[in-house]
């Protein structure tokens, strides 16, 4: 091996920058795998890992600077990386977030509508209902659309001022607003689906007064066409709003990913 031998003062002097730049790339990666388009399952591993190392690229200049140096010992190394992907954990779940709402918000659909298995399996989870698949899969397009990856940049690079490079996030405020932004995203999701709950409402309401008025018929088969119906004219008719809606909530969290409002 001592062909090696003119390499080793380069690896030397290039150690501490490799050190510094897997570090940035720890909480990148944790991002990435994480946020709504590229961290889908239907993502190939490939694409993910590609688009962590493009990310790490852009924004490693943004934090490292020249005199930054990494520590010596090896649980110090550790340590760092540690904090840095628990770090991007922290910030991928609170972007991760807003596809859970478009999720709830197409079972409760679904649930209310009686057509929570109409394709059987989908494109995501084989329990998710189909129409919490076409709500992530236009929610994430139009946010593609809307310059997804320049913002999403932009956010990462920021937030470094509120998570600084190598430093663990606050257990206790970390605890709190995971906490909060979870009621958040149930109440929102809630809010979304609220047109298909009070139309199930009120058709088990009318179900209830036919049985009632005739026990003889068999009120079920007559009703489930009509709810089938009337639920599909109403998400045809209400999807647009409700995904403008939580696309205006999105950018807020883009903005702002820990303080942004849903």
């Amino acid at each position: 091996m001592d062909f090696l031998a003119p390499l080793t003062p380069m690896l030397e002097a290039g150690a501490p920058a490799i050190i510094l730049l897997g570090a940035v790339f720890s909480r990148i990666s944790a991002i990435v795998f994480l946020t709504p388009g590229l961290g889908e399952r239907i993502v190939p591993m490939r694409v993910r890992l590609t688009a962590a190392m493009g990310i790490t690229i852009i924004i490693a200049p943004m934090v490292l600077t020249s005199d930054m140096r990494p520590p010596e010992a090896p649980a110090a190394i550790a340590a760092l990386y540690a904090a840095e992907a628990l770090s991007g954990l922290v910030i991928g779940f609170g972007l991760r977030i807003m596809v859970f709402i478009l999720q709830i918000a197409g079972a409760i659909t679904a649930q209310h509508l009686s057509l929570a298995q109409l394709f059987g399996p989908t494109v995501g989870f084989d329990s998710e209902s189909p129409f919490a698949a076409i709500l992530v899969m236009a929610g994430v397009a139009l946010a593609a659309a809307t310059g997804l990856h320049i913002h999403l940049v932009g956010a990462i690079a920021d937030v470094y001022e509120t998570l600084p490079f190598g430093l663990f996030p606050g257990a206790e405020e970390t605890g709190e607003w995971s906490t909060n932004r979870v009621g958040e995203a149930l109440f929102k999701a809630l809010a979304l689906s609220s047109p298909f709950v009070i139309l199930g409402f009120l058709y088990s309401l009318a179900l209830a007064a036919a049985s009632r008025a005739m026990p003889q018929l068999m009120a079920a088969f007559v009703g489930a066409p009509a709810i089938t119906l009337a639920g599909m004219a109403l998400f045809a008719a209400a999807a647009p709003i409700l995904l403008f809606e939580w696309l205006e909530g999105f950018q807020n969290v883009l903005f702002d990913i820990f303080a942004g409002r849903l």
